[in-house]
C-alpha cells in the first residue's frame, strides 16, 4: 500500500506525518516534531531545515513518499479572471494572464499555477499562487545533498485546505450565529474560515461550500510574546517560551536560574539594555506576560478584520474552524468570536485518523498536524494542489535523468549499426560479384556462363565447354562443364573460383597420366618474350633510329609455331640509308638470337615492302617483315637483360615503360 509523508516546514520546528491507506480511510504511521535552530534566511536557513528533516527521517524510520510544503508567506497570491474556461487552456495563458498583476517579480523567475474559484462575469475567475524560483531552487538543492528529492512540493496553506476537506468540516451545519432566511436555507454570501496558528505566522483560509475562495499568510504568531520576553530579560528563546506557557497556564510568576539566562543582545549603544544581575534569579511576572498575550490578541485581530475588511467577507462566516499551537492562547476563543462572528470549533484530525499514539502525544499532535497530514493527502486524492515542480524545478527521477541522452546515444548507437551493417553487407555484395555471383535471370538450358566477374570471365567462352579439353573421370562418372557448373552453384561464392582451379589441375593431371607425357616448359607467358624484344629495338634505337611499329602478332599455342611475328616501318632518308637502318635491326635480333639466356631460337630472313603512295606521300618509307623464332625453355628475367641495361647506362625500365618507347 502506498505511503506518503507530508512534510511542514514552520517557522520554529519540521513536523513530519507518514499515513498510508485511503482518502477516506487513513491511518497515521509515524508523526514528529524536529526543531529547527534560529538562523538566517537564505542558504542557512534552507541547509538547516534540509538537516533537520534527514535527521528526522533518519531518526524516526520515515519510509513514505516526501511531499514538501512550501510556505505561502513567500507566493504572490493574485484573483484575476481570464474569457474562458478549461484546466489545459487556463494553464497555457496564466502566466501571461497574471504578469501585469506581479510587480516584486519577474513572472519568468517564478512558478505560477492556479486554482479554479468559479464562474466570472465572462470566464473563469483563478487564484493564481507565483513562487520565486530562487528561494524554492536554494531549499531543494539543500534537500538533494541530504539525499532527499521530494516529487510533489505544495503550498501549506492548499495542505490546510485539504486537511479540512479531508476531515469533512464543510459538509458541517451552520452555526446559530449565521442568520438563516425564512426556509431554514443558508444564505448565499455564507463562508467558512479556516484558522491555524502558529508560532510566528497565521494561515487563514475562505471557503464556499466546498470551494477555496481565498487564502492569505498573517506574518503574526505567539511567538512574539516569547520574544518580548527574551529581549527584556536576556533569556535563550527556548526558556523565554517556556516561561510564557508557565505564567499563562498556572497564572503565577516564572523564577529562572541565572546561568539558564543569557545577556541581552546590544543592538544599539545609546540604548540601556535589561540585563539580568549575575547571581540573582530571574523573575517574569504573569502581569507582564498577559500583557504581551493580550498585546498579541490585539494585534491579530486588527490583521483578521483587515484581511476580512479588504475581501468583503465580514459579517458572512458561517463557521469557522481553529488549529495550531497558538489556538489554545488563553482569551484567543473569545477574539476570534468577535471578529469572525461565531464561535471557533476546533479541526480536530487526530480524531479521523487510525492511530497508535498516547493520549497525550494525540493531543500534543492534534493542534500542530493540519498542514503536514494535508500535504501527506495529496497523495491519496482529494482536492488538486498547487504543483511547484514546475520547469526547470520539475521532479525527474534517476532514470528520468538520462533516459532522453540515453535513447539519443541508443537511436545513434542502433543507427551506426544499421548503416555498418549495409555498406558491410554491400561491401559482402560487392565482392560476391566481383568474384562471381550466381547470375540467375541468365540461367538457360544450353548451360552458358551464370556468373558475374571474374568467374564469369572464366567461363565465357566455350572452352569448357568442350569435352576434349575439359572433362575427367570423377568417381566412376564423368565430370564435364554441366557437373562443374552444378558445382558452383552448391559452392560458397569466395571459394568457386579455387573449385574451377582443383577441377582443371584434376584435368591436366589425369590427361597426363593418360597420355604418360609430362611437358616442363619455362616459357610461362608471351610477358618474358614481349618485354625483351622491346629492350632490344631500345637498344637498336642508336644505330636503326626511331620506327614504327605497325602490327604485332605473338604465337604461343603449339611448341612447333611459337613465333613473333611483327612488321616496322622505317620512314625518311635515301633509299641506301633506310635499307641500312633495315640491316642494322636485323642484325641486333640476331645477336639478341644468339646469347643463350635469349627467349629468340632464329631470326627469318626479313620482307621489304616498299609502300604503292611514296611517290604521293613524298616521303620515302619502307616496310620490314620479321619473324622470329622462340624458344621452349628460355631464362625469363634473367642477368642478361639487366646487364645489357646496366651497360647502356640506362635504367632498366618497366613494361609501360618500354611499350611507350615501341609507341613512339
Amino acid at each position: 500500500m502506498a505511503r506518503f509523508l507530508g512534510i511542514d516546514v514552520g517557522d520554529a520546528a519540521v513536523k513530519l506525518a507518514e499515513i498510508d491507506g485511503s482518502y477516506r480511510k487513513t491511518r497515521l504511521l509515524r508523526w514528529r516534531v524536529e526543531p529547527l535552530p534560529v538562523t538566517a534566511d537564505g542558504a542557512a536557513r534552507a541547509q538547516a531545515i534540509a538537516a533537520a528533516i534527514h535527521h528526522a527521517i533518519s531518526d524516526g524510520k520515515f519510509g513514505g513518499e516526501p511531499v514538501l510544503g512550501h510556505p505561502c508567506r513567500e507566493a504572490v497570491l493574485r484573483t484575476i479572471e481570464v474569457p474562458f474556461s478549461g484546466t489545459d487552456a487556463i494553464r497555457k495563458v496564466v502566466k501571461a494572464e497574471v504578469e501585469g498583476a506581479i510587480f516584486s517579480h519577474p513572472v519568468d523567475d517564478m512558478v505560477v499555477d492556479f486554482h479554479e474559484i468559479g464562474k466570472g462575469a465572462e470566464g473563469t475567475r483563478i487564484l493564481v499562487a507565483a513562487v520565486p524560483k530562487s528561494g524554492l531552487r536554494v531549499q531543494l538543492a539543500a534537500l538533494e545533498r541530504q539525499g532527499l528529492e521530494p516529487e510533489r512540493v505544495d503550498l501549506d496553506t492548499m495542505a490546510l485546505y485539504r486537511a479540512a476537506h479531508w476531515a469533512g468540516v464543510f459538509d458541517a451545519e451552520p452555526v446559530a450565529q449565521v442568520p438563516a432566511t425564512a426556509d431554514g436555507a443558508l444564505p448565499p454570501a455564507a463562508f467558512t474560515a479556516v484558522l491555524d496558528l502558529g508560532a510566528r505566522s497565521s494561515r487563514i483560509l475562505l471557503v464556499e461550500g466546498d470551494n477555496l475562495i481565498d487564502m492569505r499568510t498573517l506574518r503574526l504568531g505567539d511567538a512574539s510574546i516569547a520574544d518580548e520576553l527574551a529581549h527584556k530579560h536576556g533569556l535563550s528563546p527556548a526558556l523565554a517560551r517556556e516561561a510564557m506557557h508557565a505564567c499563562l497556564a498556572t497564572g503565577s510568576d516564572f523564577r529562572a536560574e541565572p546561568a539558564a539566562a543569557l545577556p541581552a543582545a546590544v543592538e544599539d549603544e545609546a540604548v540601556p539594555q535589561v540585563v539580568a544581575p549575575v547571581g540573582k534569579p530571574i523573575v517574569i511576572t504573569h502581569a507582564e506576560v498577559e500583557a504581551g498575550q493580550t498585546a498579541f490578541l490585539q494585534r491579530l485581530a486588527r490583521e483578521l478584520v483587515r484581511f476580512l475588511t479588504a475581501m468583503g467577507r465580514g459579517g458572512s462566516i458561517r463557521a469557522l474552524w481553529v488549529t495550531g499551537g497558538a489556538s489554545r492562547t488563553p482569551g484567543m476563543n473569545e477574539m476570534l468570536g468577535e471578529v469572525f462572528g461565531c464561535a471557533p470549533q476546533r479541526l480536530d484530525l487526530v480524531g479521523h485518523l487510525a492511530h497508535d499514539l498516547e493520549p497525550d502525544q494525540a493531543d500534543a499532535a492534534d493542534a500542530g498536524m493540519a498542514t503536514a497530514v494535508g500535504l501527506a493527502l495529496s497523495g491519496l486524492g482529494g482536492p488538486t494542489g498547487f504543483d511547484l515542480r514546475q520547469e526547470d524545478l520539475a521532479y525527474t527521477r534517476g532514470f528520468d535523468r538520462i533516459k532522453f541522452p540515453l535513447a539519443i546515444t541508443c537511436m545513434v548507437a542502433v543507427f551506426t549499426a544499421v548503416v555498418y551493417t549495409v555498406m558491410r553487407n554491400n561491401d559482402l555484395k560487392n565482392l560476391e560479384f566481383e568474384l562471381g555471383r550466381t547470375y540467375v535471370a541468365g540461367r538457360s538450358s544450353s548451360g552458358g556462363a551464370q556468373f558475374y566477374g571474374m568467374l564469369y570471365s572464366v567461363l565465357a567462352s566455350k572452352w569448357f565447354e568442350n569435352p576434349q579439353y575439359f572433362q575427367y573421370e570423377k568417381q566412376g562418372k564423368n565430370y564435364d562443364h554441366r557437373a562443374l557448373i552444378e558445382e558452383l552453384h552448391k559452392t560458397e561464392v569466395p571459394k568457386r573460383l579455387a573449385v574451377v582451379r582443383d577441377r582443371l589441375r584434376q584435368v591436366v593431371e589425369q590427361k597426363q597420366e593418360s597420355s604418360g607425357i609430362y611437358e616442363n616448359v619455362s616459357l610461362e607467358s608471351g610477358l618474358a618474350v614481349l618485354v625483351r624484344w622491346a629492350e632490344v629495338l631500345q637498344r637498336a634505337e642508336s644505330s636503326v633510329g626511331r620506327v614504327l611499329l605497325w602490327k604485332l602478332d605473338l604465337k604461343m599455342k603449339s611448341a612447333s609455331s611459337r613465333s613473333l611475328d611483327f612488321t616496322i616501318a622505317i620512314r625518311g632518308g635515301e633509299d641506301l640509308t633506310l635499307r641500312t637502318r633495315g640491316e642494322a635491326l636485323k642484325a641486333e635480333f640476331v645477336n639478341e638470337a644468339a646469347r643463350p639466356d635469349s627467349p629468340f631460337a632464329s631470326v627469318g630472313e626479313p620482307k621489304e615492302t616498299v609502300p604503292a603512295d611514296v611517290r604521293e606521300v613524298g616521303v620515302p618509307c619502307i616496310y620490314y617483315d620479321f619473324s622470329l623464332k622462340l624458344k621452349d625453355e628460355f631464362e625469363p628475367f634473367g642477368g642478361a637483360r639487366v646487364g645489357a641495361l646496366e651497360r647502356s647506362g640506362r635504367e632498366a625500365p618497366g613494361l609501360l615503360a618500354s611499350a611507350e618507347e615501341v609507341r613512339r
